[in-house]
C-alpha cells in the first residue's frame, strides 16, 4: 500500500515549508524567512537540481524578495488539493534581462533550495529599457 498523507498532514507540511510553524509544531516562524529569486540560466529543473545549478539574475534593478511566513495563505480543498499561496510579487529591471523562472530559498547564511519552477514559456525577455516580472509564489500538495 502507498503512503497516504491526510489533508491535515499536508497543511502542516505546507506551514513548515513556508515558515509558519516552528520545528516543535508551535505557531510562529523558527527564524529566517523565505527568499523569492529569479534565475537567468537555461535550467530545466529536476529532482536532482541543487542551488549551485541555478544562476540568480544580476541585472540592474533586480533584488530578491523576502516572503514572510505570516503572509502565506495555507488552505485545503474538498478535492484534497492543499496549497500555500503568497500575494503577487513584482521584480523591476532597469535594463534588458532574460529570465527562465523563479526559485525559493531559506535566508540562512548558507541558504537551502526549497523549490524551483521554470516558466512554461521560458525564457521571458525584457527589452533594453527594462520592465517588470510578476510572480505569485505557490506550492501545492495533492
Amino acid at each position: 500500500m502507498s503512503l497516504v498523507v491526510p489533508n491535515t498532514g499536508d497543511v502542516l507540511m505546507l506551514k513548515y515549508i513556508v515558515n509558519q510553524l516552528s520545528q516543535d509544531g508551535g505557531s510562529g516562524p523558527v527564524g529566517g524567512e523565505r527568499l523569492l529569486r529569479l534565475f537567468s540560466n537555461n535550467l530545466v529543473p529536476s529532482k536532482s537540481t541543487v542551488l549551485g545549478d541555478i544562476t540568480e539574475s544580476t541585472v540592474s534593478g533586480y533584488t530578491a524578495v523576502t516572503l514572510a511566513g505570516v503572509n502565506w495563505t495555507v488552505s485545503t480543498s474538498t478535492a484534497g488539493t492543499n496549497s500555500a499561496v503568497y500575494s503577487e510579487q513584482t521584480f523591476n529591471f532597469g535594463t534588458a534581462a532574460t529570465i527562465y523562472g523563479y526559485y525559493v530559498t531559506t535566508t540562512e547564511m548558507t541558504p537551502s533550495l526549497l523549490w524551483v519552477e521554470r516558466f512554461s514559456t521560458a525564457p521571458f525577455t525584457l527589452p533594453a529599457g527594462g520592465g517588470e516580472v510578476a510572480i505569485t509564489p505557490r506550492i501545492t500538495l495533492d
